[in-house]
């Protein structure tokens, strides 16, 4: 598998772009799914103009379409956005779209997910819930998440989105529960052939 798992900025795309897929302009289905509940997501656009200026070509992805797991076969790399992650869980689990995507990630489709994105692809979401509300969206049966890694990625660490009390409210009420890797604004864990490090984003 190869991951890309970043708090709030996209510097490390390009890097992982190259050496994960075999064209110069990559096709990147974007999934917006976790920002779907707010009127004006503006962070989306901020991707999705990187994206574009990296040279991507984005392909918009509705998980809830009957489409979505042939549009993954269409793919080089797939973006998963920022939002509320329990959103992202509740509509990805509740379509069938999760266990598709899933299966495509392990079996070699680049992944790049930020924030709820990054979040969600950890064993559970329950300790990014001082951080979203999961009362946003419909509840859950489990907050169980998709276990492509072994860690539950904590982002926005440095405080600057949400401040540094939820930060450390995460680690205190949490810690002796989950493995957490809190990443700043400016860092991602990189996720390749078995290995995982944290690098500059």
């Amino acid at each position: 598998m190869n991951l890309l798992l970043a708090s709030r900025w996209l510097d490390a795309v390009p890097g992982f772009l190259r050496t994960t897929t075999a064209t110069a302009r990559p096709r990147v289905g974007f999934i917006g799914t976790a920002s779907s509940l707010y009127p004006d997501p503006a962070w989306l656009e901020v991707d999705r103009e990187a994206l574009q200026g990296f040279g991507c070509e984005l392909v918009e992805l509705d998980p809830t379409s009957p489409e979505f797991a042939a549009d993954l076969d269409t793919l080089d790399a797939v973006f998963v956005s920022g939002g509320n992650t329990f959103h992202l869980l509740h509509v990805f689990r509740t379509t069938g779209a999760e266990q598709a995507l899933i299966e495509k990630v392990r079996a070699g489709l680049p992944y790049i997910g930020v924030s709820a994105g990054a979040a969600i692809t950890g064993p559970d979401i329950e300790p990014v819930s001082l951080m979203d509300d999961a009362t946003e969206t419909a509840p859950l049966d489990s907050t169980e998440a998709w276990g492509l890694v072994d860690v539950v990625v904590i982002p926005h660490a440095d405080g600057i989105v949400g401040g540094t009390q939820v930060v450390d409210d995460t680690r205190t009420r949490y810690a002796d529960r989950f493995p957490l890797l809190f990443i700043t604004d400016d860092q991602a864990v990189l996720v390749s052939d078995g290995s995982r490090s944290v690098i500059s984003s």
